[in-house]
């Protein structure tokens, strides 16, 4: 294969890749055979801003010395100047008569906002088919005493009565105290009476049944 027929193959490949993962994906060959390690061909230059002719910028992404050495490099995390994220892969394609540099630069600035989203929009807390159970395990009031304890940030002992209605609180609006048993297992576990706990309900305006 010539330095024809290398650029033609890559330059196919990088055409390819662009068009199947969209304009949000750009694809940059290098060439190291000239001084400034110029871009020979560009599809989606948008990306980084970058286009045919321009001299040889790495985005701060990668160690020059390990380009020039011939070092591929997978999945590495870069930013452009308005801080949109990249993550880019190079390969290198070379032999005595050429030496060519494949980028594949992908911005996923929208994907990972949408991943926060889709976060936020499946999170969840205790399981509702336990928490409406006739017959609830003990071990279902425990989870959510617990996931209470871990949004407070300090154990039972050290709280203060604030702190302690919102334990409270929390347990009620997760629905642990529509489990059968479970204003008494929340009292011994805060060391305190049923009617305390009671009471720290009505004072947010909320009254329940007695168990």
């Amino acid at each position: 294969m010539d330095r024809r027929e290398a650029f033609k193959f890559l330059d196919n490949l990088a055409k390819g890749i662009s068009i199947m993962f969209g304009s949000d994906c750009e694809t940059i060959i290098h060439d190291f055979n000239t001084e400034d390690c110029v871009v020979a061909s560009i599809y989606n230059g948008h990306v980084t801003g970058r286009k045919k002719g321009d001299k040889l910028n790495l985005l701060g992404i990668y160690n020059l010395d390990d380009m020039r050495n011939g070092k591929d490099l997978y999945n590495c995390l870069g930013k452009t100047d308005d801080g949109r994220m990249i993550k880019s892969t190079t390969f290198h394609f070379k032999d005595e008569k050429f030496h060519y540099v494949l980028g594949i630069n992908l911005d996923f600035t929208k994907l990972s906002i949408a991943q926060k989203t889709l976060s936020d929009i499946i999170k969840t807390g205790i399981d509702v088919s336990k928490a409406i159970n006739e017959n609830p395990n003990e071990k279902v009031i425990l989870e959510i005493f617990e996931e209470g304890l871990r949004k407070i940030g300090k154990p039972v002992k050290e709280m203060n009565k604030k702190e302690r209605m919102a334990l409270v609180k929390y347990i009620n609006d997760n629905g642990g105290f529509s489990l059968k048993k479970s204003i008494q297992t929340v009292a011994e576990k805060m060391e305190i009476s049923r009617y305390t706990i009671y009471n720290y309900l009505k004072e947010f305006g909320i009254d329940l049944a007695r168990q």
